[in-house]
């Protein structure tokens, strides 16, 4: 190499600095934008994670009673495909020989895992089986309560959130996906055929922890 080589070779320009400035600038702004979710905690109800937007409790649960509100389910299902995009897509998006060629006695619902748009609890006091009951409504329809069997840990630290326990920089959410209902299947590759089953409903209440 000649000495000229040498000297370009290792010359920085006003436009290298600049670049070199701006590279600089924007690689901290982008790690610091990012913030993968971190596990921090666990109970035999929840899992606590620290995510971007603050610091987030995840309580799944099935909800209970839905065979004594299927009427009110129904309801509110309706009201949800008349204004609610999650319930746009059918099926999977699956057309019928879609479904003949991919699947084999294995219900495909009409409205599988779709969200509701429009959830609340609310407590009932004067229940007469339990007098921590927290029902579950989708929109103005009651469709369950939070469990008590199997569940009475997660629900007593629901009922102690709702009855005091969040704190000024916490927010508590509801939210229901729909399981069950309408279904066409492939039994015999031949045919679709077409059945229904009892609606079902699964809640997670998200508890936010806003980071100052």
């Amino acid at each position: 190499m000649g000495i000229f080589d040498y000297l370009f070779k290792n010359k920085k320009t006003p436009q290298n600095n600049e670049t070199e400035k701006q590279q600089k600038d924007v690689t901290p702004e982008i790690k610091e934008d990012y913030k993968r979710p971190v596990q921090i905690a666990e109970t035999s109800y929840s899992v606590t994670r620290e995510e971007k937007y603050g610091i987030f409790e995840y309580i799944d649960f099935k909800i209970a009673g839905t065979s004594f509100y299927q009427k009110a389910i129904k309801k509110a299902l309706q009201q949800e495909k008349e204004n609610s995009v999650f319930f746009d897509e059918k099926y999977n998006g699956m057309t019928n020989k879609e479904i003949l060629e991919e699947t084999y006695d294995e219900p495909i619902f009409e409205y599988s895992d779709a969200l509701f748009s429009n959830c609340s609890l609310r407590l009932e006091p004067e229940n007469e089986y339990d007098s921590k009951a927290i029902a579950v409504y989708i929109d103005s329809f009651m469709v369950g309560h939070i469990p008590k069997k199997n569940f009475s840990e997660g629900k007593d630290y629901i009922y102690n959130q709702l009855t005091g326990g969040l704190k000024a920089n916490q927010r508590l959410n509801l939210s229901v996906s729909l399981s069950g209902g309408k279904y066409k299947i492939n039994r015999n590759d031949e045919k679709v055929d077409t059945g229904e089953s009892e609606y079902k409903l699964d809640g997670q209440v998200t508890i936010k922890t806003e980071l100052y």
